[in-house]
């Protein structure tokens, strides 16, 4: 993640507070804080999503990660953030999900040597959840009433793909026992 792109997430995460858990509004303080935070953690991993348009310029279009990393259980929550006009192009929305999918779980249980990646999604983001289990994650759980969003409670839902399930279905490094 590059400190130039702080202004850009701010903006973003501030447009789609419904999906995230987040209260209230951020401020280019709270960014430099969290930028601040990610550089020094060692419990989350943040990437920046960068596409090449046709001459070839970079452009910034989100974020992904793992989040809440923890070492001695070999496990994390997946992080992923695009431009909210990218969000509303369902077919563009699923390519940009299912790359940083590849990019996190290679990197998860390659890397970070992850037993298990989870996600939180409220139960109203039907299509990123359709997303997660094409992809091969399974629903481990609800949150009922978990978050209070726009005067109602909605629940959470849980879902995790094990390194075992991501080699068998991608292919990869042999599992350890």
């Amino acid at each position: 993640m590059e400190k130039q792109y702080l202004e850009k997430i701010k903006e973003w995460r501030n447009a789609q507070m419904e999906i995230l858990r987040q209260w209230k509004p951020l401020t280019d303080y709270n960014q430099e804080k969290w930028f601040q935070e990610i550089s020094e953690s060692n419990n989350q991993v943040i990437f920046s999503i960068i596409i090449f348009n046709k001459g070839n310029i970079k452009k910034f279009i989100g974020y992904c990660g793992l989040v809440n990393i923890d070492h001695i259980n070999k496990k994390a929550e997946l992080s992923f953030l695009v431009d909210p006009e990218r969000v509303t192009k369902r077919k563009i929305y699923k390519e940009d999900f299912v790359s940083a999918l590849n990019a996190i779980c290679n990197y998860g249980f390659n890397q970070l040597n992850l037993n298990k990646i989870f996600a939180e999604t409220f139960c109203f983001r039907k299509y990123h959840i359709e997303i997660l289990k094409e992809y091969g994650f399974k629903e481990e759980g609800i949150l009922r009433e978990n978050q209070y969003i726009n005067g109602k409670y909605c629940d959470s839902i849980i879902h995790s793909i094990l390194k075992k399930e991501f080699f068998e279905k991608y292919g990869g490094n042999k599992i350890e026992k």
